[in-house]
């Protein structure tokens, strides 16, 4: 069916959801998945790029790139041939430019329902619903599983 899915991860459950959601499609289709983690530093806006900043930074490229290691790891041992990307700039934006490059060749997206920044949602609109508007292949929005 589907052969190149996307799975944007930013370390939320439900990234981590559409994660599982994404291998165990992948498995049955014997489909490759790629990973990409966009690293939103734009988000600090104009607040200048002293030492805290550069800090900042590096602290979260060391995030992504640990987060990316983590997924690849787990769609690796379950047998799914996988690669990764970790991008800067706007998660929503960047999300959508990769999956609709066709050199990537991507027929589905599988992404959480919501992300990490609840702030960003609320100001400029939810990545997912961008996502889901936006990009040319088909999406599969997970949600998170509900805790007792």
């Amino acid at each position: 069916m589907y052969q190149h899915l996307l799975v944007p991860l930013d370390g939320s459950s439900n990234a981590n959801e559409a994660l599982k959601e994404a291998i165990s499609l992948a498995k049955g289709w014997d489909a490759k998945l790629l990973l990409l983690h966009v690293t939103d530093i734009n988000q600090f806006g104009g607040y200048g790029r002293g030492l805290a900043y550069t800090e900042v930074i590096a602290s979260m490229r060391e995030n992504a790139t640990e987060l990316m290691d983590q997924a690849k790891k787990q769609a690796t041992a379950a047998g799914v041939t996988v690669t990764t990307a970790s991008l800067e700039g706007a998660p929503k934006q960047q999300i959508t430019d990769v999956a609709n490059d066709d050199e990537n060749g991507i027929d589905l997206i599988v992404i959480g329902k919501s992300g990490t920044n609840a702030f960003s949602r609320l100001v400029v609109g939810s990545t997912t619903t961008y996502v889901v508007q936006h990009a040319q292949p088909n999406v599969l929005v997970v949600n998170d599983i509900a805790e007792d």
